[in-house]
């Protein structure tokens, strides 16, 4: 099993794709420890669905998946089963609910630009909050 040591959720990406810093030194960080942060596909389809007018922000997300350090998290048909519980707590949302139980799956910390939004979904103290908007 790969080292996953953070997830991105959607809002995480999208700040990456915004320009925005704070991801960049986090996988930095992860890398050289020779472990990941995760990227759950999801989250990754919810951001360039977030992206669709943006070039830029796009073509930034596509550098973001093949980073050394980043690791693409597939939403195979055990992590269905096992998102699909999650899902009623992040109040239907599949993206969080996928990012949430990868965070759990590898025992990592969460990165959001909305902590509110993940609160009780995921330990306090394993969230690490990153700008949404611009810095």
């Amino acid at each position: 099993m790969t080292d996953i040591r953070a997830v991105l959720d959607s809002s995480a990406i999208r700040s990456y794709a915004r320009g925005h810093i704070h991801v960049g030194e986090v996988i930095t960080e992860v890398a050289d420890e020779s472990a990941y942060v995760g990227i759950p596909t999801t989250a990754l389809l919810d951001a360039y669905a977030h992206c669709l007018g943006d070039k830029i922000a796009r073509a930034r997300l596509g550098v973001l998946i093949h980073l050394p350090g980043t690791q693409v998290l597939a939403l195979d048909a055990d992590a269905a089963l096992h998102t699909a519980e999650t899902v009623p707590f992040a109040h239907g949302d599949l993206s969080r609910a996928h990012a949430v139980w990868a965070t759990l799956e590898h025992t990592a910390v969460y990165l959001t630009a909305e902590p509110d939004e993940s609160a009780r979904l995921v330990a306090e103290d394993r969230i690490i909050v990153v700008p949404g908007e611009d810095a």
